[in-house]
């Protein structure tokens, strides 16, 4: 071929590409076809009628509609579109369709019904390729099974526990509680005096803003969760939130998923800062005994709320309400929490059954125990080295960035904004490649942890060589800058996917260095603030006042979503989905999730913690005191 034909039939390709994606007036728009479609629900079960939701897929009757070809081109824009030849009904069939005939089954009933509408409306025939449910009257409330009984009794031994605990507490004489703090570990006053206490302070390291990163980073987590299930449910309104899938704020909302980096930043920091604070004071650190120790510890931080928690969702959560959507959003995570509960008890969720969705967050918890055992034998590795370690974490993180970069390009992976696509979503992301690999998997998320690792020995390098970064003017610029320029790149680096299907290259590159520009910015900022490093974001990040909220993070961490999901799901009629909607329901949800956070940790986290010290102290028995070397104090973290 000449390189005049060559060329023209790029012009042409390049012009069928632009046509194939082009706008639709809005006339053309609303001619479609409606996505998503109730009828009346209580009513119709109140009646005892049939009910039915599910989704279709549209096809021409001959072939040759000019609907159709409208509806293809626009849904092939799948980056920022629904796929609009697929509708989603939720039907009063009783009062919609004859039936034909008393032996006809209800999805034939559903499909003739749904197919006759758009066959008269739009000319286009209806298949139907998944049924949720199909129900005669409102189903009859199950007997309670065994694990919703036993959840049950756990409920009210916790709270006699309380009572007892407290009574104790407050009739015994303090010379008599001391050596009863096993039986005081349930003691509510004992319990909020620990939600409320001060945090450890330490006079060589600076870590108050860590309360404040946790609250942000849980708030934007919630307003991302918030969109993302109102786009799970169905929609009453698809052409709004199609136009608003390229504005900024929402491209911004929707890359703040890349604030969870600030968590596992901060989870391999504080291990190695703890490890490292013992090679300061001159105390030996054994291996085996540190490793057993300090995951089991792990274990006893993290999985009484999250079994709990866990335990609800399998068993009585599906019972707690109804509504039209409430089978298919709920009743189905129920279920998969019944099927692979195992997976998340042995934190193996975001690998095993890695395509059934269970407490969807929960992903992190998986993935960050993974990643905090692989940093803590990495941090026990390179204990004896000081500079030479600080080379072998650059190196790592170096790697692993390159490792990610040629797993996208080879798996044609995507960044951020085009994994959060509205058709993925409602799909939660089953069989996407992107979400396994680069999401929720412990790799794809190592250069949070490396990251982390790498504060942490650079800290303590700078503190063993009494040495201040804080003395030199360019580096409090690059720090103090590091902050807004954070939020920047999580604003500004979805547009460099551009709009539409993003080239390979170019969504591999994105995919790969998003996280790890995040994390390097995040890294001077933190340790700007440990240096000394003034500026208005650590002074507010410091304050006083989040310390309690930070320790109901990781409650409202494991409750907003079962909150917010219960509340899409009981919905009578389509969600709206806005920013009025979002900023609304944003701070709904994260201030029940907050208080619902705090009997969790008032009965289940805190105490079991405190009788875990306590059994220790017991069986340890008295020790005798170590002098510790002058200058070098713990920050107990």
């Amino acid at each position: 071929m000449s390189p005049d034909r060559t060329l023209l039939a790029v012009a042409l390709l390049a012009l069928a590409r632009g046509a194939a994606c082009a706008e639709l007036s809005e006339e053309q728009y609303y001619a479609m076809p409606r996505l998503f479609h109730l009828d009346e629900y209580e009513g119709c079960l109140g009646s005892r009628q049939v009910y039915c939701l599910g989704s279709f897929e549209l096809a021409p009757l001959d072939g040759s509609s000019e609907l159709f070809h409208n509806m293809k081109s626009f849904s092939s824009n799948w980056v920022d579109n629904f796929n609009h030849t697929r509708l989603h009904r939720g039907l009063c069939l009783s009062r919609r369709c004859p039936q034909l005939g008393q032996l006809q089954p209800m999805d034939a009933w559903f499909t003739s019904c749904v197919n006759a509408s758009t066959v008269s409306s739009h000319q286009l025939s209806a298949r139907l390729y998944k049924l949720d449910y199909c129900r005669r009257g409102a189903p009859p409330s199950p007997p309670l099974s065994a694990s919703e009984r036993a959840l049950a009794c756990t409920l009210a031994a916790l709270l006699a526990l309380a009572a007892l605990s407290t009574a104790l507490d407050l009739s015994l004489p303090a010379h008599t509680k001391k050596g009863l703090n096993w039986a005081l570990s349930w003691s509510l006053p004992g319990c909020w005096r620990a939600l409320r206490a001060p945090p450890p302070a330490s006079a060589d390291t600076d870590l108050a803003g860590f309360d404040g990163l946790r609250v942000l980073g849980m708030m934007c987590i919630i307003i991302e969760h918030v969109c993302w299930l109102n786009t799970l449910a169905y929609q009453v309104e698809t052409r709004r939130v199609e136009k608003l899938r390229r504005a900024s704020d929402v491209m911004m909302m929707t890359n703040s998923t890349l604030v969870v980096q600030l968590f596992f930043i901060m989870s391999s920091f504080l291990l190695a800062h703890k490890l490292l604070q013992q090679r300061r004071r001159g105390e030996p650190v054994k291996f085996f005994s540190t490793v057993f120790e300090t995951m089991f510890n792990r274990f006893i931080r993290m999985s009484p709320s999250y079994f709990m928690v866990l335990w609800f969702a399998a068993s009585w959560w599906e019972r707690l309400g109804d509504g039209p959507m409430w089978t298919a959003l709920v009743g189905s995570e129920s279920a998969i929490c019944r099927h692979k509960w195992w997976t998340h008890l042995l934190y193996l969720n975001n690998v095993v059954y890695a395509d059934d969705k269970c407490l969807i967050q929960t992903w992190y918890l998986a993935a960050d125990m993974q990643l905090y055992l692989f940093s803590l034998l990495l941090t026990l590795a390179l204990l004896r080295w000081r500079r030479g370690a600080l080379v072998a974490l650059a190196a790592l993180l170096a790697l692993a960035v390159g490792v990610l970069f040629a797993l996208a390009y080879w798996f044609g992976l995507v960044p951020n904004i085009v994994l959060h696509r509205p058709e993925l979503i409602r799909e939660t992301y089953r069989g996407d490649l992107s979400f396994n690999i680069l999401y929720q998997s412990p790799l794809g998320n190592l250069p949070g942890a490396l990251a982390g690792l790498l504060l942490a020995h650079a800290h303590h390098y700078l503190l063993d060589s009494h040495r201040s970064l804080n003395e030199y003017k360019v580096f409090r610029w690059a720090s103090v800058a590091a902050t807004p320029l954070a939020v920047w790149w999580v604003a500004a680096s979805p547009q460099l996917a551009g709009a539409g299907e993003p080239r390979r290259l170019a969504a591999a590159a994105l995919a790969a260095f998003e996280r790890p520009v995040f994390v390097v910015l995040v890294f001077l900022a933190l340790l700007g603030a440990m240096q000394g490093v003034e500026s208005a974001m650590r002074r507010i990040l410091s304050w006083r006042g989040w310390v309690v909220i930070a320790r109901l993070t990781f409650g409202a961490l494991m409750l907003h979503m079962i909150i917010n999901k219960s509340l899409v799901a009981g919905r009578l009629a389509p969600t709206q989905l806005d920013r009025q909607t979002a900023i609304l329901e944003w701070f709904g949800v994260a201030f029940v999730s907050y208080l619902a956070a705090m009997p969790l940790a008032l009965l289940v986290e805190i105490p079991i913690q405190r009788l875990h010290k306590a059994l220790t102290a017991l069986c340890r028995g008295p020790r005798r005191s170590t002098p510790v070397p002058s200058g070098a104090k713990s920050d107990g973290r």
